[in-house]
């Protein structure tokens, strides 16, 4: 957004050395069938590695099972997802855009042999799943643009700890980052830290205290 006009070395550093959390896939199943007497999360432990794009295999797979909102599911059916994390961000997005045929037809692999595992953990489950749907890597970027379909921004090191990066750039005036790419560890919780931050700075600047309470800011 900015044009590389306002450089900077803690990013410039942290874009070539930083670690980010991976991308993911996600197999979303919609199933006919009453599973409220299962946990809320499943970890199923394979046999074989479960092998998700080249480079990427997983010794275990972890389900979702949302029945404990009746909101996610008519009555009598329930809403399972499995998440699969992959580094591999950029082979979805190649394949995607170069061969959208097996780019389906790996959905497709995926979504089969997901379901497969599943079946182990639930007999007949297969002929009861009503509703599919398989996004990517790919499906990530397209819809929230995150770079490398990262799920949660820079991911925490030994290296990096919790130390957030800068919020203002040198010559750039009003202005503040905040979110994940302003801090490892990822997620809401780096939002949070680095947006409180950035309007303490913002207090000090204009010289007023920095009051939290909402209540109490919207009683003035």
């Amino acid at each position: 957004m900015l044009g590389s006009r306002y450089p900077d070395k803690a990013f410039e550093k942290a874009f070539a050395q930083y670690e980010t959390f991976p991308s993911y896939l996600q197999v979303s199943l919609g199933v006919a069938r009453d599973l409220s007497r299962e946990p809320g999360y499943l970890t199923l432990v394979l046999d074989d590695p479960f092998e998700v794009d080249p480079g990427t295999r997983l010794p275990t797979l972890a389900f979702r099972v949302f029945h404990y909102d009746p909101t996610f599911s008519p009555p009598g059916k329930t809403a399972v997802t499995c998440f699969l994390p992959t580094p591999n961000f950029a082979f979805w997005a190649d394949l995607r855009r170069d061969d959208p045929e097996r780019y389906r037809a790996e959905k497709h692999r995926i979504a089969q042999a997901v379901i497969a595992v599943l079946e182990r953990r639930l007999p007949g489950v297969r002929g009861e799943i009503e509703v599919t749907d398989v996004s990517t890597p790919a499906t990530v970027l397209r819809y929230t643009g995150n770079w490398k379909g990262s799920m949660e921004g820079w991911l925490m090191t030994p290296d990096t700890g919790f130390s957030a990066l800068p919020q203002t750039l040198s010559g750039l005036k009003h202005f503040a980052m905040v979110g994940q790419w302003a801090q490892p560890g990822g997620g809401l919780p780096s939002g949070l830290l680095t947006a409180r931050a950035a309007i303490q700075a913002i207090c000090r600047q204009d010289q007023v205290s920095f009051r939290p309470d909402a209540a109490a800011v919207g009683d003035e």
